[in-house]
């Protein structure tokens, strides 16, 4: 299991926001979990998991499309976990609960989950050599992946770093635990991946890096 690497707070970051953000409603954490888990549509909606979501653009652009849908997000930054509590304020996304685990301290809180969908969107590539253990997508990862999916789960990954997008793909095929149902270079289209143009696919774009989108399955 791998530990997470970088820091959580940015240096901007006050200690007043931080604890408005622990108590945000949305916001959860090891501490108050068995709470929230206990909201209804935690039990008896379909639930989507967003891994890493950056300022929380495509997570929250899902769960304003699919309202009668639940949506989970974990990304250990905390200045991305206090962009997004400002945009389901503004925006009334009641459906959306987010955390700064880290995927794996998350995993030991919702093993019983099943998802519907799970998005994987520019994570972290580590290019150096002797970074790339850091890497989250390997083939442990696809093997906690495909205990909290269903026959019918989709997982959306996108990636700029050539070497990653190898890797993504041979950790998701090992075993035959998932198929590659749609692969896509340098296109964002909604009408096939359902996923927003975030901060980092337009700095990808603009930069003209090789940015490349899988859709795998079960």
């Amino acid at each position: 299991m791998l530990p997470f690497y970088g820091r959580k707070l940015s240096r901007k970051t006050k200690n007043f926001d931080v604890n408005e953000l622990k108590r945000f409603k949305y916001f959860f954490d090891e501490g108050n979990f068995e709470k929230v888990k206990k909201e209804r549509r935690l039990t008896f909606l379909k639930k989507n998991l967003e891994i890493g979501f950056g300022s929380g653009e495509n997570v929250l652009f899902q769960s304003l499309r699919k309202k009668d849908e639940v949506f989970l997000a974990c990304d250990p930054f905390i200045s991305g976990s206090e962009k997004l509590k400002k945009k389901i304020d503004e925006l009334g996304a009641d459906n959306l609960y987010f955390t700064d685990l880290d995927f794996y301290k998350l995993h030991n809180l919702i093993k019983t989950f099943i998802f519907k969908r799970i998005f994987i969107l520019f994570p972290d590539p580590w290019p150096k050599k002797k970074h790339k253990k850091r890497r989250l997508i390997n083939n442990d990862f696809v093997d906690t992946l495909s205990a909290m999916s269903s026959k019918d789960t989709q997982v959306v990954v996108a990636t700029d770093h050539e070497g990653y997008s190898t890797q993504v793909i041979k950790s998701f095929l090992k075993d035959r635990k998932f198929k590659l149902a749609l692969h896509k270079i340098n296109q964002l289209v909604l009408n096939d991946l359902e996923i927003y143009p975030t901060k980092y696919f337009m700095k990808a774009r603009n930069e003209k890096k090789i940015v490349n989108f899988f859709l795998f399955k079960k």
